[in-house]
């Protein structure tokens, strides 16, 4: 456990410089694959987090896992530490697209996986990803259906993202495979049939039985409250003693930020008030409950003729407003980029 020491490195610089006795409502261990660790290492920064920050008694405590590196004995091991909420990217039902996503489990150990790990955690998130290559609409509303019969209280759906250099992008260069062209009838799709078996939308990709489900620590990220992200690549967003929004970035590089951890000094990026009117947008519009407008400077709005952009949107059904929020509607989440490119620019 040689990492140990170097997360809590980085946790001690955050709790110093940046924490305010504020409450701790999640911890998420997520990117990678958490679930390769040791329940004694995950026990170890658990217990320093509780010793040295106020972590509410009911907090959301996450680990990502994937099928294939959980079992029974490990994930009574996580529970026993404090982990109350599993993220088990199973990503897809079919075996054959399994593959082509570079995914070393098929979909038996998925649903064996999420039926183990159902009988140990209460709350149970799993991933799926759509609109893949050759992927047809019914198949996508069996295999979709068949994922909300299992017991889990959420659900993510995304979209695949076909990006440059990746072993997908050349199968389908090369022509072994068909891209992908029918993004709105996905997205369509998969809110008729989230929406038929009971799940909520509350994100544009993130579906809950109710409201008590919804990830607490995803939540913070889209209404931009602070966070403290600790690792190779991870990002914060935080408030400096000036009240002021700024963020943090840690090199990506693994070997690169073990050096850096052993005595870590954060580069600290004070946003504007223009980047914060960008995030906030960002994240806020994503969501079913919108933004605040009351929560942008009044300059901001101005700069970016906000208040005409938001009645044009409003005449094309695109945004509702809600008292002081404004929120997008089924069509504006459909043109979600368009749309924040529009406020934006």
């Amino acid at each position: 456990m040689k990492y140990l020491q170097l997360y809590i490195n980085v946790l001690t610089a955050f709790h110093k410089q940046f924490y305010k006795n504020e409450d701790i409502t999640s911890i998420y261990f997520g990117g990678g694959t958490p679930s390769l660790l040791p329940v004694e290492f995950i026990d170890k920064i658990l217990n320093f987090i509780n010793a040295n920050f106020n972590v509410v008694s009911n907090a959301e405590i996450t680990l990502e896992a994937n099928p294939k590196t959980i079992n029974i004995n490990k994930a009574i091991g996580y529970k026993s530490v404090g982990i109350n909420r599993l993220s088990i990217g199973v990503q897809s039902l079919i075996n054959a697209d399994l593959r082509t996503l570079g995914r070393i489990h098929n979909a038996h150990d998925a649903l064996m996986c999420v039926y183990e790990m159902s009988s140990i955690f209460p709350n149970i998130s799993i991933d799926l990803i759509y609109n893949r290559p050759g992927q047809t609409l019914e198949n996508w509303e069996q295999e979709l259906s068949m994922a909300l019969e299992l017991p889990i209280k959420h659900i993510s759906l995304y979209e695949l993202i076909i990006e440059d250099s990746t072993y997908i992008k050349n199968l389908i260069d090369k022509g072994f495979l068909e891209q992908p062209s029918m993004s709105e009838e996905f997205f369509n799709k998969t809110i008729e049939i989230t929406k038929i078996r009971g799940f909520e939308q509350y994100e544009v990709s993130n579906f809950a039985i109710d409201s008590t489900y919804y990830s607490r620590h995803n939540l913070s990220y889209w209404n931009y409250k602070d966070y403290y992200g600790v690792g190779a690549g991870a990002h914060s967003r935080v408030h400096n003693e000036f009240n002021q929004k700024c963020a943090i970035s840690q090199c990506a590089d693994i070997h690169t930020w073990c050096e850096w951890a052993k005595e870590p000094i954060f580069e600290v990026e004070t946003l504007s008030d223009n980047d914060v009117y960008v995030e906030r947008l960002l994240m806020g519009l994503r969501t079913k409950f919108g933004i605040n407008c009351n929560n942008f400077d009044m300059g901001i709005l101005l700069e970016h003729d906000f208040e005409r952009k938001i009645w044009y949107l409003k005449q094309n059904d695109y945004i509702l407003s809600k008292g002081n929020y404004i929120v997008l509607t089924h069509e504006g989440l459909l043109r979600l980029n368009s749309v924040l490119r529009y406020l934006v620019s």
